[in-house]
C-alpha cells in the first residue's frame, strides 16, 4: 500500500487546520499512519504523518479516470524495471572472471 504525506499528495502544505481533519478523519477510521521523518525547522515535531493513498482519494474526492490509473501504473513498472536493471547489472559485475 502506498502512503504519502499530505504535502507530497497535495504539492503545497496542507495547514495546521486541514492536518488535524484529515488526521483525525484516518484515526476515526482506525487507519494505519506512518510517520516520515522531515527537518525540524519544517515541522517542530520533526516528523509528519503519512496517509494511505487511496484514503486522501476518497477524503479529497479525487477519482482517477481509468487512463490515469493506467499511467500511474505504467510509471510504476517502469521505475521497478530500471532498479531491477541496476541491480542486475551490479550482480554481473561481481562475477569472478
Amino acid at each position: 500500500m502506498e502512503y504519502k504525506s499530505l504535502y507530497a499528495y497535495l504539492g503545497h502544505g496542507a495547514g495546521a487546520k486541514l492536518g488535524k481533519e484529515v488526521a483525525a478523519k484516518a484515526t476515526e477510521l482506525g487507519l494505519r499512519l506512518e510517520k516520515v521523518t522531515i527537518e525540524k525547522k519544517l515541522s517542530p515535531s520533526g516528523f509528519v504523518y503519512a496517509y494511505p493513498v487511496d484514503f486522501l482519494d476518497e477524503y479529497f474526492n479525487k477519482e482517477l479516470s481509468l487512463e490515469d490509473r493506467v499511467k500511474t501504473l505504467e510509471e510504476k513498472l517502469e521505475y521497478l524495471e530500471r532498479i531491477v536493471g541496476k541491480l542486475e547489472d551490479k550482480k554481473a559485475d561481481d562475477l569472478p572472471f
